[in-house]
């Protein structure tokens, strides 16, 4: 498995709520980055901050624009779409800068302006 295809698997993840498959797919270690909130470190510290966000939303869908490999190293460029339990639907562009390691992921920083999305 290519290290673009475990980035799609967890933007595949994200997209069914399946928190448990979401937080297999990092290191022990991993660093988790999401917009302006605080970092977060590990599986644990990534599913804390991750699962109360998947419950915020019935779905979120990643339109990928763009997605580019370097050794270890992915870039994603996507369109998030994030339906909201009121049911408004709001889009904002993504850029993931995704590390890898040993066939997981070891580092994510998403750099996004989410302020649309709870607005």
């Amino acid at each position: 498995m290519s290290n673009a295809d475990i980035v799609k698997r967890a933007f595949a993840a994200v997209e069914a709520n399946d928190i448990d498959t979401y937080v297999s797919l990092f290191t022990d270690d991993a660093f988790y980055k999401a917009a302006n909130f605080d970092p977060v470190t590990g599986p644990e510290g990534i599913r804390r901050f991750a699962a109360p966000v998947m419950d915020m939303f019935e779905k979120v869908s990643h339109h990928v624009e763009g997605l580019w490999e370097d050794g270890d190293t992915v870039i994603a460029e996507v369109m998030l779409t994030y339906r909201r339990r009121d049911a408004k639907v709001v889009t904002v562009p993504c850029v993931d800068v995704i590390g890898l390691r040993g066939g997981k992921i070891n580092s994510l920083q998403a750099y996004v302006d989410l302020s649309p999305v709870f607005a």
